[in-house]
């Protein structure tokens, strides 16, 4: 019975070694390692969780992918458990610093490796491309048009709000956010906000604590600190989010940072916290 290997990266699919014939799927019924999040979560969106044996010691979701065997990190794994795990398909999230993908090619497995998403739009060739690789393209299929029916219906529902507020997203502290060029940038948009950075070209940036306190965000969407310790930050009391108490710092930050189905859930849920500031 085959198995199947997936790691992070950045890239589109393609395979890079022991490949099988040009435009040809390959069939379901195999077993899974992933070493992605992202991708543990979506070969259990398909249905293909009872396939998976392996995963990083980050994949958490669905909460079975945890008592799965773990490969180590998805930076570094362990080429030994790797290897003892006996994989012949490897499907990769390449990163274009990466070696990972090379080396398990010298190891003479079967190699693929999938888009990293930035967008919305790349999501969804995500899901695709695990959907062809794991035989489950009709499945695949289905959940793209269920996310794009959510989504389209969230869009519709912000459209009637009465305002759009700023909204600053600090992924961790101390301004650690996001940028213009980001599904989660996209996610609040469609949510009904407007992500206060979304006029930098990138997916991630560093911001000084004085730019943020410039911008003056009326809403403060926070993945790790506290809203009393984003109250006690020197000169962050001036801010409009701070003062009207519109710190958001119990959200499952999972569900708007992973690049998944889950992504519309993140959205919907945004949707709801930003209505009830009309």
């Amino acid at each position: 019975m085959r198995r199947i290997l997936l790691i992070l990266g950045m890239a589109t699919l393609l395979v890079t070694c022991s490949r099988p014939a040009p435009g040809r799927e390959v069939t379901a019924g195999h077993r899974i390692v992933s070493l992605a999040p992202n991708l543990t979560e979506t070969v259990f969106a398909l249905g293909a969780g009872d396939e998976v044996v392996g995963v990083t010691s980050y994949c958490n979701y669905p909460p079975e992918a945890q008592s799965r065997e773990q490969v180590g990190d998805f930076i570094n794994p362990s080429l030994e458990k790797i290897v003892s795990l006996q994989p012949d398909i490897v499907l990769l999230e390449k990163w274009s610093s990466s070696k990972v993908s090379r080396r398990l090619s010298q190891l003479d497995l079967r190699v693929f490796e999938t888009v990293s998403p930035a967008s919305i739009d790349q999501v969804y060739l995500l899901i695709g491309q695990v959907g062809d690789a794991t035989g489950r393209r009709r499945q695949a299929a289905d959940l793209v048009a269920e996310m794009r029916r959510r989504i389209d219906a969230a869009r519709q529902r912000s459209s009637t709000f009465r305002y759009r507020p700023s909204v600053y997203v600090e992924i961790d502290p101390p301004s650690w956010t996001v940028g213009g060029r980001s599904y989660t940038s996209e996610a609040v948009a469609i949510a009904g906000g407007r992500n206060l950075f979304d006029d930098i070209d990138r997916p991630s940036l560093l911001v000084s604590k004085e730019k943020v306190l410039e911008k003056n965000p009326e809403v403060i969407l926070s993945f790790a600190a506290k809203a009393a310790d984003i109250q006690a930050r020197p000169g962050w009391g001036e801010i409009k989010a701070v003062k009207e108490g519109r710190i958001i710092d119990d959200f499952n930050r999972d569900l708007l940072s992973r690049g998944t189905f889950r992504l519309v859930q993140g959205i919907e849920q945004l949707q709801q916290r930003l209505e009830r500031m009309q």
